[in-house]
């Protein structure tokens, strides 16, 4: 690959991968917001539109270390088309307009997702150079993350505007597309196998193993720990505020979301970018999401809310991209689609358990001591940080 395109985290190849990503997520976030509404239109009930949506993370969280396993050993190339296709076949397979066949399909989805979502980061590993895998990964997450931001107003007015078949073929449409888009990447990238290396020596190997486990668990246990607080705001914040009287949520969202859009795009270039542990970056940004709900548990007057929603937004626009970054440096080539694999595992269980949890809690206190509980996980979390002593980058 020519060395000045591995610098450029705009090249066309990085670009064109960012493209793939922004529709493949698009399409799976429309379904979020649209597949309730034709699930209620088939007769289905809150329970049954549960189990539907929700068997798309579940499959996916628990699949995802064995994608990136199968990926490491098979290579990112082929999974990325391989997923590209079936995804495009499942949307076209919600024209079938079933709610048995919503379900199937939406756990299938979420298989295809832990096995995409392994490919691109891979790739975008591939394509660029050491110095720019930070910048890269940061852009690869701002392209997954930006359909969020308008596809729920975009399908909404969908809804009133189209039937559902139409509304899924559309879907399906989109997924096609993304198969020509895909193919063209597919003709531009070499075939990457992981190197499947030996240690000297079973004591070298056991230390191998150790040091492995280490590098990984920490730096997942921080993301699962964040998550659990970067939960509480989607979930929770909007019911808390109606209960006071409050419709800032807007606010809130659309501030936290600007943030995250600015600081994810110009704020990559801060991301370090080898294999060093970039603890005080860490810390700050820990800080940031632990002072968001604590301010939310004084004062919910508007400057307090934006000033909350900018420190959740910081936090959540560099975190997952430092931590994704030096985790592919200091764990094995070998072993990095399944480091990556338990990384995102560990953001999605974090997500999910949070929910669940922070719900109790405001179920068997408050909204204020559900808060007040998210801000003790972030300085558990800050704890956690200060006393992690990193490893040092795997020399390949």
């Amino acid at each position: 690959m020519n060395a000045i395109a591995k610098e450029n985290p705009f090249s066309n190849r990085a670009v064109w991968l960012y493209a793939v990503a922004f529709v493949f997520y698009a399409t799976n976030h429309m379904l979020i917001i649209a597949l309730p509404f034709f699930s209620q239109s088939l007769g289905a009930g809150r329970s049954e539109i549960g189990m539907i949506m929700g068997a798309y993370m579940f499959v996916s969280m628990f699949l995802r270390p064995l994608a990136g396993a199968v990926v490491d050993r098979y290579g990112s190339k082929k999974i990325f088309m391989v997923a590209l296709i079936l995804n495009a076949l499942v949307l076209a397979s919600y024209t079938l307009e079933n709610l048995w066949a919503f379900a199937f399909m939406r756990a299938l989805q979420g298989a295809i997702l832990a096995f995409f979502s392994m490919t691109i980061h891979l790739i975008i590993m591939d394509l660029l150079s050491d110095k720019m895998r930070g910048q890269g990964l940061s852009l690869l997450s701002l392209a997954s993350m930006v359909p969020y931001t308008f596809v729920p107003a975009l399908v909404l007015y969908m809804k009133d505007e189209v039937s559902m078949t139409s509304m899924l073929l559309i879907f399906a449409g989109l997924g096609f597309c993304n198969i020509l888009m895909g193919t063209r990447l597919y003709r531009d990238m070499h075939v990457h196998l992981a190197k499947n290396t030996e240690a000297n020596g079973e004591g070298s190997r056991g230390e191998k193993e150790k040091k492995f486990a280490k590098s990984l668990f920490v730096p997942s246990m921080i993301m699962l720990l964040a998550s659990i607080v970067f939960s509480v705001a989607p979930t929770f914040l909007p019911l808390y505020l109606e209960s006071r009287g409050l419709g800032s949520a807007p606010l809130y969202f659309l501030t936290e979301t600007a943030v995250l859009i600015v600081i994810r795009f110009f704020g990559r270039k801060y991301i370090p970018s080898t294999g060093a542990f970039p603890k005080w970056l860490i810390a700050a940004l820990i800080v940031c999401f632990t002072l968001s709900p604590l301010l939310l548990s004084w004062s919910l007057s508007t400057p307090v809310l934006i000033l909350s929603g900018i420190c959740n937004g910081l936090a959540l626009s560099l975190l997952y991209p430092t931590l994704m970054t030096y985790i592919s440096f200091v764990v094995p080539e070998e072993n990095r689609g399944y480091s990556i694999g338990w990384f995102i595992a560990a953001a999605d269980f974090g997500t999910s358990s949070g929910a669940f949890f922070m719900g109790w809690i405001a179920d068997a206190l408050s909204y204020q001591a559900m808060l007040g509980a998210a801000a003790i996980v972030g300085m558990a979390t800050f704890i956690l940080v200060l006393l992690y002593r990193s490893q040092k980058a795997v020399v390949h």
